[in-house]
C-alpha cells in the first residue's frame, strides 16, 4: 500500500505532460507550411488530449478519442497524398513545391473527390454528430 500513495501525484504529471504536448503540437502545426508535417504535428497534439484524459482517470474517452482521432486522420493523410499527386503535374515534381500548403491554392476543380474526403475528415475531427460515432 506504500507505493500507491504517489499515484495521483503521477496522474497529475501526466496530465500536465498532455497539456504541454496539446500546447506544443497545436503551436508546431500552425507553423509548419508542408501538409503532412502540418497534419503530423496536429495528430501530436491530439494525442496530448488522449494523454490529459488518462492523467484525469478518463481511460474510456482517451480509447474512444484514439479511435475516433485515428479513422478521421486517415482521412485526410490519404487526401493529402492525393493533393501532392495533384500538385506534381502542376509544379514538378519537388517536394517542396508539392507539398507546401501555400502554393495549394484552386485545387477544388483538378480534385474533387479528395475535397469531399478532407470536408469529411475535417468534420469528423470536429465531432460533428453522425460522422465521429456518437
Amino acid at each position: 500500500m506504500c507505493g500507491l500513495k504517489g499515484i495521483p501525484y503521477i496522474m497529475k504529471l501526466i496530465a500536465l505532460i498532455g497539456i504541454i504536448t496539446v500546447l506544443l503540437g497545436a503551436t508546431l502545426a500552425f507553423s509548419q507550411k508542408d501538409i503532412k508535417r502540418g497534419l503530423a504535428y496536429s495528430t501530436m497534439s491530439q494525442l496530448g488530449y488522449m494523454m490529459l484524459a488518462l492523467g484525469m482517470g478518463s481511460y474510456r474517452v482517451a480509447l474512444f478519442h484514439l479511435i475516433t482521432h485515428a479513422y478521421s486522420k486517415e482521412l485526410l493523410f490519404l487526401g493529402s497524398g492525393s493533393i501532392i499527386h495533384s500538385m506534381e503535374v502542376i509544379v514538378g515534381y519537388s517536394l517542396d513545391k508539392s507539398q507546401n500548403m501555400v502554393r495549394m491554392g484552386g485545387l477544388r476543380k483538378h480534385v474533387p473527390i479528395t475535397k469531399i474526403t478532407f470536408l469529411l475528415g475535417t468534420l469528423s475531427l470536429c465531432g460533428i454528430l453522425p460522422l465521429t460515432y456518437f
